[in-house]
């Protein structure tokens, strides 16, 4: 009996490992379940923007992050679009920064977090002024691309370019894990360098931290991993405009999803869908895509202007978005 109760313990555990390494079946779709057309509406502001490269909510507050400033973060009335003030000076104090990156590591109703080189600062707003406070971290890297946080103070970023692996996750106690399959092999390439720098990639976690999703910039591709590092979706879009094998030319590449936001039922990217050539000529404008937490393309709204950056309130279905060479407007867009 003892023999069998191992050997059922056994195929149970082989089953469970199993389960997890399986990777999904490639997911194609050819189009959105619905398009359509958003108009922006300009809102002016004081000179008080230099280089808009994020925007964000936060209580009644819209934050502005301005890359090019010696102050990072200018805050306006989300609804009259008011300037308040700024905050984040740059410099090595308590509530300074020193080089924020401009995508966030989580903006939730919980909580916002920066990443400024190897730190992380959480911003919160008291009696409507900014509170900045260090979090602890386990990370002991100089700098890490492209970090989220997940559940259970697990992050994960990518990997470093020249690595075999496409991610890492970054664990509590300060334990490094490399993991992740590219979609393709560096036969084409040449080398691994070459075939990284063409996946690169925007990602964001689930407001539950409990998976997320990444959006490969020069390929209308997507995919969602739990925290396990398991593939749930592998999703394609064969949607124009765009090409279903990457360039090897880094000049003819197609970029897409440029930035992105999430909430508990959706996922928004806001897409180029041109070439280099095409964006310098401004063939088009960008267009918010909008994808279920399962990959489904579901909305594909063209805007009338160009904006970099942006976020969402659902509530109100108002997209707001900055254009980082526009420093005099906030645009809003409604998206009811």
């Amino acid at each position: 009996m003892n023999d069998m109760r191992k050997i059922l313990v056994y195929v149970i555990l082989l089953a469970s490992l199993s389960a997890c390494s399986v990777k999904p079946t490639v997911e194609l779709y050819d189009s959105f379940n619905m398009t359509g057309a958003l108009v922006g509406e300009n809102h002016t502001i004081p000179p008080v923007m230099l280089y808009p490269k994020n925007i964000f909510l936060k209580d009644s507050f819209l934050v502005v992050f301005n890359e090019k400033m010696d102050t990072f973060f200018q805050v306006f009335d989300r609804v009259n679009f008011a300037y308040k003030y700024s905050f984040g000076s740059r410099g090595e104090g308590p509530g300074d920064f020193i080089l924020p990156a401009s995508q966030l590591v989580a903006n939730n109703p919980d909580e916002t977090i920066v990443l400024d080189m190897n730190r992380l600062k959480k911003i919160s707003f008291e009696n409507a002024q900014p509170l900045i406070s260090d979090l602890k971290f386990s990370g002991i890297q100089p700098f890490y691309n492209g970090l989220i946080k997940l559940a259970d103070s697990l992050y994960v970023c990518d990997a470093n370019l020249e690595e075999e692996y496409e991610y890492v996750f970054v664990y509590p106690d300060g334990e490094l894990k490399k993991w992740g399959v590219y979609p393709e092999g560096i036969e084409r390439f040449g080398d691994l360098l070459s075939r990284n720098q063409a996946y690169s990639k925007i990602k964001i976690a689930h407001p539950s931290g409990k998976y997320f999703a990444a959006f490969y910039t020069n390929s209308r591709r997507l995919r969602i991993y739990d925290v396990c590092g398991s593939m749930l979706h592998d999703i394609e879009l064969n949607v124009l405009s765009g090409e279903q094998e990457i360039s090897l030319e880094a000049e003819k590449r197609y970029i897409h999803a440029i930035a992105v936001y999430a909430t508990e039922d959706y996922i928004y990217t806001l897409n180029l869908d041109m070439t280099p050539q095409d964006i310098y000529a401004r063939k088009q404008f960008p267009s918010l895509q909008i994808f279920s937490w399962e990959g489904k393309p579901l909305k594909q709204y063209k805007l009338d202007r160009y904006i970099s950056a942006f976020t969402v309130d659902e509530d109100r279905q108002i997209l707001y978005g900055v254009f980082a060479e526009d420093e005099s407007s906030i645009y809003t867009f409604n998206m009811k």
